[in-house]
């Protein structure tokens, strides 16, 4: 069905090629996501998926209504040439599909763009209400990452989530962490990676700091709609015109879990 509504049945492309370019695409969007690697993932259900109901309310007696959070719809188009597809399906010449992955790169960016900062009034992970903060000093000597993440993970275990964790990171600070301690040979990033049980993860969309998690979809997690995919708009002149698609909506359950490091 999703093949229907992407309309990849109506590309003149073989199946061959349809490979390459999905393979592409779902390589250079893993290479970006952060929010999946932390998070628990619900789905995919499709591209039709709208909302997910949250719950009822009361509007009055014996009168209730249902609440719902909408799903975010990500698109981002790129073209390729038809001679060079032509040419990659008869003569199996290279096709370049650095427009798939850079596309891809980018609906992955919105993604974790949605998750960690929220759009439109729909908070992420860095704002959602009811989570606790904790204020990181700089980490320029080796130890004192491991000695704020212990005192972060104090703070979540004083909360009642007595983990495991995962523990996303913005570059600088997850950089930070591949130092060596003077005394031995492990890295703080291991040490760090013992502390919280679950993983620690780069995030890209994060300018600094980063947000410790207890672990589990009842706590928070990332609901799908239609996984990333890609779509077939049509002829544009001498180009055929894709589109990468995906769906989804942050869904927390529990804001009490989550502790945003500033």
């Amino acid at each position: 069905m999703a093949n229907t509504y992407l309309g990849r049945d109506d590309a003149p492309i073989g199946a061959e090629t349809w490979k390459l370019i999905d393979d592409v695409a779902v390589q250079a969007a893993k290479s970006q996501l952060a929010g999946r690697r932390l998070l628990a993932i619900e789905g995919p259900y499709g591209f039709g998926l709208k909302a997910i109901p949250l719950g009822d309310y009361a509007l009055e007696d014996g009168i209730s209504a249902s609440i719902s959070l909408p799903l975010s719809l990500i698109r981002t188009e790129f073209s390729l040439a038809k001679r060079d597809l032509a040419s990659y399906e008869r003569d199996h010449l290279v096709l370049d599909t650095a427009p798939v992955a850079c596309a891809a790169m980018d609906a992955a960016a919105k993604e974790d763009r949605i998750v960690f900062s929220g759009l439109a009034g729909i908070p992420g992970l860095l704002n959602a209400e009811g989570a606790g903060s904790l204020t990181l000093s700089k980490w320029d000597k080796v130890g004192t990452a491991a000695d704020q993440i212990i005192d972060a993970v104090t703070q979540l275990d004083a909360r009642g989530f007595h983990g495991p964790y995962s523990l996303g990171l913005a570059p600088a600070q997850y950089n930070l962490l591949l130092r060596r301690y003077p005394q031995g040979d492990g890295t703080e990033l291991e040490h760090i990676s013992a502390i919280v049980g679950d993983g620690v993860v780069k995030v890209p969309a994060l300018k600094k700091g980063g947000v410790l998690l207890a672990s589990g979809s009842q706590f928070a997690s990332i609901v799908l709609g239609q996984d990333l995919a890609v779509g077939f708009n049509g002829p544009v002149g001498d180009l055929l015109e894709f589109q990468v698609y995906e769906s989804l909506a942050l869904v927390v359950r529990a804001p009490e879990s989550i502790l945003v490091l500033k």
